[in-house]
């Protein structure tokens, strides 16, 4: 095999190496948007929930006589 031949193969090999980090970076940080995506969302559901449960509980108006 040539020098050059070899060359290529090397630079090959560090393309692909270089591209899979790159994968994995990309995922981690898709990984680390998502959990604070969820993080953010569970926070306002619980909220929305809470307020909902809250108004079906205690309704303003209400006189407590049930009708």
């Amino acid at each position: 095999m040539s020098k050059a031949a070899n060359k290529q193969l090397v630079l090959k090999r560090k393309e692909d190496g270089a591209s899979l980090i790159e994968y994995a970076v990309i995922a981690a940080l898709v990984v680390a948007l998502a959990v604070a995506g969820f993080a953010t969302l569970g926070d306002g559901l619980t909220a929305a929930f809470n307020n909902i449960t809250n108004t079906l509980t205690n309704p303003s108006g209400s006189s407590g006589s049930g009708g």
